[in-house]
């Protein structure tokens, strides 16, 4: 990490805030905000210095009193390169208590970030329109002068002027709202408690609000835009339920006064964790159970357990600087699981969560790949960390360290930390610390091999020996981030009975002993895994012995060899054949993810016989499980038939699954399960009208979970026309959080990928100033699969080399590497067909 004083983006430590009284009037109608700040300071060496963060602000009336009650007068001077105010005083500030007043203006912008503005049509066809906050990470300062730093902790009081039919939330309960008298209502909002400033909220609009539950003494209550609050009761009963188990969890009582979790129109991300003011996207909190799939579902539920076990891991405890901002992340959606996991056990989460790994693996096999933890700089730095590696491989790392530490040591480590440092800031190696000391076990020494290098390992067991080298899809780089060694907890038991066993795998190899042994026991390690073809057979004779996780995982790594080119496309079949009738959703999505790679690069000649092994594979499943939900099936099993129906219908061109798909989209029998894979199939047999049938449907949906399976299906239209037709109203048409995504699954497509990636760097312009920079790599993350044609994937590389992200530029960087590695993989492939 860069001290403070060799990192340019930092602020001084000579004067830190005490607390923030904020007063702000947006204007909704004309797109702006005005309001004052004043900041309670503690001056620690004696400056005339004076210098906080400030971007897109109109500064004025800067007054600053000293401990001695002396008024200085100065004009700030603004540096938007590095987003800071500077004031220079006539004479230095003693040491001591201070005040800094200052007033500003500001623009809400349509970027989702800072201060920023939200439109949407009511179910009466009107356009009303919000305003809300998005400060993670180092927005705060677009919205109100601040010490915009995590480590700069401080309390918060803030007072809204707001139209009088409108309502305001922020992190505090509200203690006064008294109407002016001129349409006009002032909200002012309790203190809140020490916290960073890219945890402050305050959102306006035209809002109802859900029954309030009472959770232990905390209120809980879902807050929606108006006509909404039908869709609340899950996420209400899920939030519920994380409160509960998080306080028990961590031995704390939450630290917020209430909670309200409020779904925004307008949102980049899938929720953000402000402190008692959770924002939401509409999909990641409002959702009817009895129309939604299964999926959609355990997505709301999962959203709401990450937010709130932030309450204490982020929130309460806080990490320095942004380069930790991973343990944030990766800490929650560990918690999530484990959350998710009590909460509904026959979701057997840590089985579906082994294909978030899988995802997180196949950038980590890159050599483009990054440590986990890395140097930030600049805050463009920071907003790099919020990725694949940081969510799912650090909650992964983190989910293995609790299963080779015990799960009652590591909970224990874990309270040990959040109560040594309540309130205040951490590095890593304070958490790794408390593991430390609640295990007597050597957590920094095997953590640092995973957090502070790329890549991760491939075990190899053969002839009883268990061995170690580095995991790759390409030959070794010179430029290569992947790391060397790692200190690898590795279980393994035998298919033969007996307890499994504990190993701590470093450099040395180490000697097996038993038959019929499984790697990776349990499935919860974070390598791939690899067997001598005696130890292979053995395990393909015996898959239904392997428990749903174990089979995941040797699904998932055959699939990574498979790309990588180091088994055979026979070899991955048969593993893939030896699964029977596994009625685990998450190993046959892999298989398809897999076959869906190979019907990209095969020839047209070649696709009957891919369309034959794919009806080989999944129409046993459609066989017995048929197209609707039977009465007792598992929570699963639906999963199961979605992939099922869609794989057939599209791979497979199964014309009895696409008939049956059109009929039941004609007659409005789409269950929340198969709605998407029939939507697929019908937008892919693509009959005269149904694009506009599609749209029509998405601009009149039920539900935010039906508004967006007709939205992503318009990318399964196969016409060039369609797809561009697409990708324009992704500019004009659709809400900004949308678009880049959309774009994304049309660069993706195999018939139109290569006119859509034209369209859109054609209005590359329209990218930068359209859509948050944040969601800039999403639109064009189908590149990946630009995998047949060299010039023109030279061509791709060559503009995204030159045109750099602002933000997100070393995960196009790995785009393009895995653009290469399908290519590689096109080759190989085709003649195993």
């Amino acid at each position: 990490m860069s001290s403070r004083t060799e990192n340019p983006y930092r602020l001084p430590a000579s004067i830190w805030p005490v607390r923030y009284h904020i007063d702000i009037t947006p204007d909704l109608g004309a797109a702006t905000f005005s309001g004052s700040v004043k900041i309670e300071l503690d001056v620690r060496e004696s400056t005339n210095v004076v210098a906080f963060n400030a971007i897109e602000l109109e500064l004025s009336h800067v007054t600053i009193t000293d401990s001695a009650g002396v008024d200085h007068a100065g004009t700030p001077v603004l540096d938007e390169h590095f987003e800071t105010a500077t004031v220079t005083l006539d004479s230095s500030l003693p040491v001591g208590a201070a005040t800094l007043i200052v007033a500003f203006q500001g623009i809400l912008n349509d970027q989702l970030h800072g201060f920023y503005r939200s439109t949407y049509v009511d179910n009466d066809g009107a356009t009303q329109t919000i305003a809300t906050t998005q400060f993670e990470s180092t927005d705060a300062r677009r919205a109100f002068p601040c010490w915009d730093e995590p480590v700069f902790k401080a309390s918060y009081n803030v007072t809204l002027h707001i139209p009088s039919d409108l309502k305001a939330y922020s992190n505090s309960p509200i203690v006064s709202s008294t109407d002016e008298g001129n349409g006009m209502t002032t909200v002012v909002f309790g203190p809140t408690m020490k916290m960073s400033t890219y945890l402050v909220a305050f959102v306006v609009g035209p809002f109802e609000e859900s029954e309030t539950v009472d959770v232990d003494g905390v209120p809980l209550r879902i807050v929606t835009p108006r006509g909404k609050t039908h869709l609340a009761p899950f996420a209400l009963e899920a939030g519920a339920f994380a409160l509960r188990f998080f306080s028990n969890y961590f031995a704390i009582p939450y630290p917020g006064d209430k909670l309200d979790m409020i779904a925004v129109p307008d949102f980049a991300f899938g929720a953000m964790e402000n402190l008692g003011c959770v924002t939401y996207r509409e999909t990641a909190l409002l959702v009817d159970p009895t129309t939604a799939s299964q999926q959609e579902v355990e997505r709301v539920a999962e959203v709401v357990a990450h937010e709130i076990a932030h309450m204490w891991f982020g929130d309460l405890v806080t990490m320095e600087w942004w380069e930790g901002i991973w343990l944030n992340e990766a800490f929650a959606t560990f918690m999530a699981n484990a959350c998710l996991d009590a909460f509904r056990p026959e979701w057997k989460v840590w089985v579906g969560f082994g294909t978030f790994r899988d995802m997180a693996l196949q950038v980590d096999g890159l050599h483009s790949t990054r440590p986990i933890e890395f140097e930030v700089v600049s805050p463009d730095d920071s907003q790099g960390m919020f990725d694949l590696l940081t969510y799912e491989k650090g909650g992964s790392v983190l989910r293995m360290l609790e299963l080779y530490l015990g799960t009652d040591v590591y909970r224990d480590g874990i309270r040990r930390y959040l109560k040594k440092h309540a309130y205040g800031n951490t590095i890593t190696t304070d958490l790794w610390d408390a593991l430390e000391e609640a295990s007597n076990q050597p957590v920094r020494d095997i953590m640092n091999t995973w957090i502070l290098q790329g890549g991760h390992p491939l075990v190899t067991l053969e002839n009883g020996t268990l061995r170690q080298e580095p995991f790759a899809y390409g030959p070794a780089s010179a430029s290569s981030n992947i790391g060397k060694d790692w200190f690898i907890p590795v279980l393994t038991r035998s298919l033969d009975g007996g307890a499994p066993t504990s190993h701590l795998l470093k450099s040395e190899p180490l000697t097996i002993s038993g038959a019929n042994v499984v790697v990776n026991a349990g499935g919860s390690g974070v390598y791939r895994t690899r067997y001598g073809s005696a130890e292979l057979a053995a395990l393909s004779s015996r898959m239904s012995e392997l428990d749903d996780l174990e089979r995941v995982v040797l699904v998932a790594d055959a699939w990574a060899g498979l790309f990588s080119s180091s088994i055979t496309l026979s070899d991955f079949l048969t593993i893939a054949r030896s699964l029977g009738s596994d009625n685990n959703p998450t190993t046959w999505i892999t298989v398809a993810e897999a076959l869906e790679w190979v019907n990209r690069v095969i020839d047209e000649s070649q696709r009957d016989a891919l369309a034959a092994i794919v009806r080989e594979l999944f129409q046993p499943h459609l066989t017995r499980l048929g197209y609707d939900s039977v009465a007792g099936e598992g929570d699963l099993t639906p999963q199961l038939r979605a992939v099922t129906i869609s794989t057939l219908g599209i791979l497979g061109r199964e014309e009895a699954v696409r008939a049956e798909a059109v009929r039941r989209f004609d007659a409005g029998q789409l269950e929340g399960d198969t709605a998407r894979a029939l939507l697929r199939i019908v937008a892919n047999v693509n009959r005269p009208g149904d694009y506009d049938r599609f749209v029509n449907a998405y601009e009149n949906a039920a539900g935010p979970q039906e508004e967006q399976r007709f939205l992503q299906s318009l990318a399964d239209f196969p016409e060039q026309a369609q797809a561009l037709e697409t990708a324009r109203r992704a500019f004009d048409e659709f809400r900004n959080q949308d678009g880049p995504i959309l774009l994304g699954l049309l660069v993706n497509s195999r018939a139109n990928g290569p006119a859509v990636w034209r369209y859109l760097t054609s209005r590359w312009s329209d990218v930068q100033t359209k859509f948050a920079p944040n969601l800039h790599v999403r639109v064009t993350s189908g590149v990946t699969k630009f995998a047949l044609d060299e010039q023109f994937a030279n061509e791709v590389e060559a503009f995204h080399l030159a045109h750099p992200l602002a933000v997100g530029q070393r995960t196009l960087v790995q785009y393009l590497e895995r653009m290469r590695i399908g290519a590689n993989f096109a080759k190989k492939i085709r003649p195993q067909v």
